[in-house]
Parts: structure tokens; C-alpha cells; sequence
């Protein structure tokens, strides 16, 4: 029960007005609101403290990744922290030389490539958009460029991590990725939906003349004999230099793709030239066929 006055003997050294007993009771009333203050500060620095030493606790599993070379082609999946979905690199104002772009190439110092200013800007503000629209700049790729369905993601996964998808073979996963591999034959046509090759929307800065397109893959693409017969079938005639970059550059990490940098003036064929080529070699060989030997045939 709330007390608000209570009389003091009637001497006048014990003589209380009203004014300053609840003078008195509002200093009180102070004194335990601060004192509770301090009990709540102590209690959240001793528990922050506990928190502290539980986990600086050295842990028994090492976490670590190292990347390995450039032609691992999915991140693994032993990295106990997701990869970031797409990394940034500098823009550059130095635009890169046939000679510059084969040292870089084969010393597999692959940093120093990038886009100019203006490409790198253009290509950041499509990375926000298409992540807003479509959740991932994978995704966009996925749909938009390759045609290919949606991406399933797999349990309770973000979408921001480089394991949050499967496109129906479990190719993003690095646990089965070894049981993968392309179409048997990279000559002739393959089908678009397993392996495209498409010219890169947001290049890297080169000389005029070089063009830089991308080979993507809905399986790993490590063997580079089968990428040097894909690409002799589609460049004829020009020059190429390819590589696959290490994970921590890769902006698309959920779809295994190959940087591709060429020149020459023969023309680049993509899977519908070769459909075409094909259907042309088979048009001209069922012309030149005698009658007699369809006739027999049939």
C-alpha cells in the first residue's frame, strides 16, 4: 500500500513539510532505479565475458579452405563459412593485349584482370537488379541467358551460398561433382540445355579485336582436352585462350562456366550454328546420294 505523508514528531528539528518528504521519497526512488541499472550492466558484462571464453575456445575441427588451382570448377563444400554469391573485383583503366592476356593465362595470375570503369559500374547495378528480382545473379543466368529451369534449393539452404541450389543432377554439389562429366563428344552440336556458349554481357577490358565470351556448363568442365576440342569446333579459324577461375573470383559460383578470350576473323558458332552446320552436311549428303542406293537402303 502507497504511503504518501507520514507525520513526524512535532518538534521543530523533526518537522517534515510536504515538500520535502516527497523530496525524500523521489531520491529514494532514484537510488534503487540505478542500483538496478548497475545490477543489469553487471549481469550483461559477466554474460558477455562467459560468451567471450566459450568461443575463443580453440575448436577441434579446423575450418580452413584453401583453393586449389584453376581448373576445380565448384567450391567445396568442406568451407564451413558460405562464400559471399558474387565478389567485386577492381576495375582497371588498362585495357589487356593478346601477348598480356596468354602471360596471365598460363602463370594463372589471374587478379589483375578486370573491366574497365564504366563496364564494372554497369555490371554492379545488374548485379542488384537481377538479385532483387530473381534472388541471385545465378539464378538470373539460369533462366535468362542459358534458358535453363529454376534452380531447386535444397534444405533450408540461403540462397546466398554457393550450395543453396540443385539444377537436378546435384551438379553444384562438389560431394558427387566427380561422378559428373560432360557430353561425351564436344565436336558437333550438344545439347544447349547441358552446354552453352554464350559472349559475356559484361567483358573484361581488352584491346579491340579480342572478344570475350564464356562456356557454361550445367556439369563440371575440368578437362581441357575436351574444352580445346569444344572450342576448335565453334572458333574456326581464330585464336582462343581459356581458363577457369579459382573460387574466390568467381562472381557466378553455382554454375561452372569457362572464361574464353578470342580473335581472328573467322566466325564464333554457337549450339544453334552447329544444329544448323549439321542439318546443312546432312541436307547436301542425302542429295549427293544416288536413288539407287536410298532405294536399297530403304
Amino acid at each position: 500500500m502507497a504511503v504518501d505523508y507520514i507525520p513526524q514528531q512535532n518538534t521543530k528539528d523533526n518537522i517534515l513539510t510536504m515538500q520535502e518528504y516527497q523530496q525524500q521519497q523521489l531520491q529514494r526512488k532514484k537510488g534503487a532505479q540505478f542500483k538496478g541499472t548497475l545490477d543489469t550492466s553487471l549481469a550483461q558484462r559477466t554474460l558477455a565475458q562467459q560468451l567471450k571464453s566459450t568461443t575463443s575456445t580453440p575448436s577441434s575441427k579446423s575450418d580452413s579452405h584453401s583453393p586449389s588451382d584453376s581448373t576445380i570448377t565448384t567450391p567445396s563444400s568442406a568451407t564451413s563459412s558460405p562464400r559471399k554469391p558474387f565478389v567485386f573485383k577492381k576495375p582497371t583503366k588498362h585495357q589487356f593485349s593478346w601477348s598480356e592476356l596468354t602471360k596471365m593465362v598460363a602463370s594463372k595470375d589471374l587478379g589483375p584482370m578486370g573491366r574497365s570503369e564504366a563496364v564494372q559500374a554497369a555490371y554492379q547495378k545488374a548485379i542488384k537488379r537481377r538479385t532483387k528480382k530473381y534472388g541471385s545473379p545465378d539464378e538470373y543466368i539460369r533462366q535468362r541467358i542459358l534458358h535453363w529451369p529454376p534452380a531447386e534449393k535444397t534444405n533450408g539452404d540461403d540462397a546466398s551460398s554457393p550450395h543453396s541450389y540443385s539444377d537436378g543432377n546435384e551438379s553444384s554439389s562438389s560431394s558427387t561433382s566427380s561422378s559428373l562429366s560432360p557430353p561425351s563428344s564436344p565436336t558437333g552440336p550438344v545439347d544447349p540445355l547441358e552446354v552453352n556458349l554464350k559472349k559475356n554481357e559484361f567483358p573484361y577490358s581488352v584491346k579491340p579485336g579480342i572478344e570475350h565470351w564464356l562456356i557454361w556448363s550445367r556439369q563440371p568442365l575440368t578437362d581441357e582436352v575436351w574444352i580445346r576440342r569444344y572450342l576448335e569446333e565453334r572458333l574456326p579459324g581464330r585464336d582462343y585462350l581459356f581458363f577457369i577461375n579459382p573460387p574466390e573470383l568467381r562472381s557466378v559460383p553455382t554454375i561452372s562456366h569457362v572464361q574464353v578470350f578470342t580473335k581472328g576473323e573467322g566466325e564464333v558458332l554457337d549450339e544453334e550454328d552447329m544444329e544448323l552446320k549439321k542439318e546443312e552436311r546432312e541436307a547436301a549428303t542425302a542429295a549427293s546420294t544416288p536413288v539407287s542406293a536410298v532405294a536399297a537402303a530403304e
